[in-house]
């Protein structure tokens, strides 16, 4: 009898080597990961970078992310979007949010884009988290007032803003 493996030795693709199924098993372990995270919150993609760093020897990384933003489950746009928009949210000024978004390797237009469609008020921001954290009461002394500052100074405002919130009740 003749055996067919003698008239046609595999291809070179065919070839399944060790080396190739651990290869394999480790792109489909990073995949996982990906997915994963990007499952939970959206992730930008210096985040996914940092958090597959187990995997940067043997693979490359930036093929796995390429093909998240291919199907569309990774956007750095759409992560400026959700930090701009939680972080507004939790009463951080845009200095803060900047800085965030520095931290994480979003890029000055996905920051401005998502500020600008976020139409957020940010001296109101200011008043509210200066309400929040200090009571409706306008600060009684100048060291009152310089701890308030400084206080939404470290959340992200700006000297306007800060101005605003402490000088809104002496208006009204």
């Amino acid at each position: 009898m003749f055996e067919t493996t003698d008239l046609f030795p595999p291809s070179d693709s065919e070839l399944v080597t060790p080396a190739s199924s651990e290869l394999a098993k480790l792109r489909a372990q990073a995949r996982d990961k990906v997915i994963g995270l990007l499952a939970r919150r959206e992730h930008s993609r210096f985040e996914l970078k940092q958090k597959l760093k187990r995997f940067q020897d043997d693979l490359d990384i930036d093929a796995i992310i390429d093909d998240m933003v291919d199907l569309d489950l990774q956007s750095d746009s759409r992560y400026a979007g959700m930090l701009v928009r939680s972080k507004a949210m939790s009463g951080y000024g845009l200095a803060r949010i900047n800085q965030w978004a520095k931290q994480n390797g979003v890029s000055n237009d996905d920051l401005s884009l998502a500020v600008e469609e976020l139409d957020h008020d940010w001296f109101e921001a200011a008043l509210l988290q200066r309400q929040k954290h200090f009571g409706l009461a306008p600060p009684a002394s100048m060291q009152d007032k310089a701890k308030q500052m400084r206080y939404l100074y470290n959340r992200g405002f700006n000297q306007d803003q800060i101005h605003y919130a402490l000088d809104a009740e002496q208006q009204d």
